[in-house]
């Protein structure tokens, strides 16, 4: 999820939650303020009733007769009326005229005629069918308002949160397009708000020690992997006259034949190693589309004696000649690396099959199954003392670099798939 509908949703969902209290304290406040209107009203009522019931004489005989619409008149023991307590309630009552029930506001209270010294229970009420209407009025209002200002504040925030975040994703971009071997410093955002300005601050001097600290090292790995090429070629050249010069003493020459086969498998060592840093720091820009079978066929007529003396066949399938945007020496080192390994690691009479598809390509080779990481640097070359270790290494790099899927798997053969093409 994005920084910013993380922000916004959070934003949102808080005053989404203040407002759904707010909303219900004031929807209380407000039916506590329409039921102490009506009880208010039915108060007044009791006491003008009071008022009228001890001054005319019958008053109360003549509501009983007449059967007023919102009082219930009845007379009770003194015991009773003594007891009672006089409170508010809301009620469901029978309106013939409506031929239903409605609810009411009712007020029952105790009273003692002081003209006869009967006593009664009084019952007031008041319809409540216009405060139910107010109320929902008033419901469907606090759920406009609630909406509505949940969707304002989504909206606004998104607006201002966007904006203020613009030298952000600018910076971001930037980041994601940059590369250290351009040299070449990224183009950082304006902005007045201090936070970025720092930030952009610290990015400069981040990437400027990188690109320092790259620059530097990449020419300390070229200097000393060439440096060691010169001393490495003396010392075989040296080393090549003296197995000359005491070829007839055969314990001597095994010796330094020996030395020899060290001295070359360092030399091959450095190359490869100067190879896979130049390919770390993605030092092949120039690419062509470069179709993948013909390099492959390069690469086998390279390796066909080879091939020839330890009576391996090779074996292609497929119609398809996949071609992809590539450096052609790289697509060259990839495929050598590969099928020198598929020779290398094969056993005598033992076959390669090479199958094309559009969008990949399989290299098969029989040979016994081994339990290493195949992909580890280093992880072979104790099992050969002629090989660096790095071939595959520097298969595995180079298809990162063109972000290509390498896989390796074992069913009774040995099979590189190289994808995504």
């Amino acid at each position: 999820m994005k920084l910013v509908n993380h922000l916004i949703l959070r934003i949102t969902l808080f005053f989404a939650i203040v407002m759904l209290f707010w909303s219900a304290i004031y929807f209380f406040l407000q039916m506590k303020e329409i039921h102490d209107g009506n009880d208010e009203g039915l108060t007044n009522l009791k006491q003008e009733f009071i008022a009228k019931a001890n001054k005319i004489p019958e008053f109360i005989e003549n509501l009983e007769n007449n059967a007023p619409l919102n009082i219930i008149i009845q007379e009770i023991a003194r015991d009773e009326a003594e007891s009672l307590v006089e409170n508010f309630t809301t009620e469901r009552i029978y309106f013939a005229t409506e031929l239903e029930e409605e609810e009411v506001r009712m007020l029952t209270a105790a009273f003692r005629c002081q003209l006869t010294g009967k006593y009664y229970r009084l019952q007031f009420f008041t319809s409540t069918v216009e405060s139910e209407d107010l109320i929902e009025n008033t419901l469907y209002l606090l759920l406009g308002l609630w909406i509505t200002l949940s969707l304002t504040i989504f909206i606004v925030s998104k607006i201002i949160i966007s904006k203020a975040n613009k030298p952000f994703y600018k910076l971001l971009g930037e980041l994601k397009k940059f590369k250290l071997d351009n040299k070449q410093m990224i183009d950082l955002p304006e902005t007045n708000v201090n936070e970025y300005v720092q930030l952009n601050k610290s990015v400069k001097e981040l990437l400027e020690k990188n690109i320092n600290v790259f620059n530097e090292q990449k020419i300390f790995i070229e200097n000393t992997a060439h440096e060691l090429q010169t001393p490495l070629a003396i010392i075989i050249a040296k080393m090549e006259m003296m197995i000359e010069k005491y070829q007839h003493d055969k314990k001597h020459t095994e010796e330094i034949a020996s030395v020899l086969n060290i001295l070359n498998r360092m030399k091959r060592l450095n190359s490869n190693l100067l190879l896979l840093s130049k390919i770390k720091n993605s030092q092949f820009p120039k690419t062509s589309r470069v179709n993948l079978r013909e390099t492959l066929n390069s690469v086998i007529a390279d390796f066909e004696d080879f091939a020839a003396y330890k009576e391996i066949s090779i074996e292609q399938n497929g119609e398809a000649s996949p071609e992809l945007q590539i450096n052609k020496d790289l697509a060259y080192i990839l495929f050598c690396n590969l099928i020198k390994n598929a020779i290398a690691h094969n056993h005598q009479n033992g076959k390669i099959l090479i199958t094309y598809a559009h969008n990949y390509i399989t290299i098969a080779n029989s040979g016994a199954q081994i339990e290493i990481d195949i992909f580890r640097r280093y992880g072979n070359a104790a099992a050969d003392s002629k090989s660096s270790g790095l071939g595959l290494s520097i298969v595995k790099s180079i298809a990162d670099l063109y972000q290509l899927n390498i896989t390796y798997r074992y069913d009774k053969m040995h099979i590189f798939t190289i994808a995504n093409f």
